[in-house]
């Protein structure tokens, strides 16, 4: 087995911490990337409806309605939840680097006795940790996702009465 000096050592924490870090962003965007589209597409199909001179049959609108909570069901419990999962490993093992990089250490760089990370930190990817971006996600996915639901109830006759709400 070869023996790394702590240089070469700190390097390949440092290189695989840049990965982990990358991977992280990936992730990120991708979520965002479909939060944002998902929005839009739900909200200008709801105001198209209710706007529209749009008449839905009631078979219409229950396949509609059907096919919405579908969409939001496979994106939320299988898509996102499977970069929910990836992101969070990703952190835990950011975490164990910069752990191993003295990061969490007190006076590791200095004479504070705080550490340069603050502790709460370390619980990033646990259920302890305190990030709420998949949730927020989740829960605009679900409120765009209840507009389309809502827009498609109320198209067809009532949409005409309602949209004298928006004038």
């Amino acid at each position: 087995m070869h023996e790394y000096s702590k240089e070469q050592k700190v390097d390949i924490l440092i290189s695989a911490l840049e990965e982990r870090y990358k991977a992280l962003h990936v992730i990120r965007e991708r979520v965002q990337s479909i939060g944002i589209w998902a929005l839009g597409l739900l909200f200008g199909a709801g105001a198209w409806l209710m706007q529209g001179d749009v008449s839905l049959s009631a078979f219409q609108k229950e396949l509609l309605v059907i096919a919405a909570a579908v969409m939001y069901v496979a994106v939320r419990y299988s898509y996102l939840e499977n970069l929910s999962m990836g992101f969070k490993k990703q952190q835990r093992v950011a975490v164990q680097l910069e752990k191993a990089l003295g990061l969490f250490t007190p006076s590791m760089f200095d004479d504070e006795k705080e550490s340069i990370y603050p502790p709460e930190w370390a619980d990033a990817g646990t259920e302890q940790g305190d990030g709420k971006f998949f949730k927020t996600t989740y829960m605009l996915l679900l409120i765009g996702t209840i507009f389309i639901i809502v827009a498609v109830l109320l198209s067809g006759e009532h949409s005409h009465h309602f949209s004298h709400f928006w004038y």
